[in-house]
């Protein structure tokens, strides 16, 4: 994919997210390409989130998981293999036909522009600090319209409503999963494996 090309699909997400889901999973990318994909997001976005820890000031020091980037990356990349999981058992569940590379597709275009919005509000924050605010609220709201419309075209429900309950109960797995994730996490930092 060239860059005018991620520039136009980048655009139809934001203009028909349904017809930029056609788009993406029309490219029947191979879950070889898409998994190391998914993996360097999560690093990106740990580089992200340590120069953010460097470089903006911070009520206070932040626990665990979010005072480092290392831990941050995987927390992420276990988040994001959880759901990817989670949204395409669900889905399938409740009637969807979406396979796991479908979903991962999705996944991983979706955090890609969730990555590059991330960078553009931190550097909003530096000029001007409530405007970045708002964008990251009104940029959250509008990502989960784009993965509502594009859970609802991968499965192929035809309901925005299943789509929803699909999000609604992978998430609420993803927090389990990642919950059960920060238990082992430190029962073995603890000495406790």
């Amino acid at each position: 994919m060239t860059l005018p090309d991620a520039q136009a699909l980048t655009a139809q997400t934001l203009r028909d997210p349904r017809g930029a889901a056609r788009t993406l999973l029309a490219l029947r990318l191979n879950t070889s390409v898409l998994w190391p994909a998914l993996a360097l997001i999560a690093v990106l976005n740990a580089v992200l989130h340590g120069f953010t820890l460097l470089t903006l000031p911070s009520p206070q020091m932040l626990p665990g998981v979010l005072g480092s980037p290392l831990l941050f990356a995987l927390f992420l990349a276990g988040g994001m293999v959880i759901s990817t999981f989670l949204l395409t058992w669900i889905g399938q569940a409740l009637g969807g036909k979406a396979q796991l590379d479908e979903i991962l597709v999705l996944v991983v275009w979706v955090q890609m522009l969730r990555l590059a919005l991330q960078a553009v509000v931190v550097l909003l924050y530096f000029v001007l600090p409530g405007l970045a605010d708002l964008a990251a609220i009104v940029a959250g709201i509008f990502g989960l319209w784009i993965m509502i419309n594009f859970m609802d075209e991968a499965q192929g429900f035809g309901s925005i409503g299943k789509s929803i309950l699909v999000l609604v109960l992978a998430t609420l797995g993803v927090g389990f999963g990642l919950s059960v994730f920060l238990l082992l996490l430190g029962a073995t930092a603890m000495g406790l494996s």
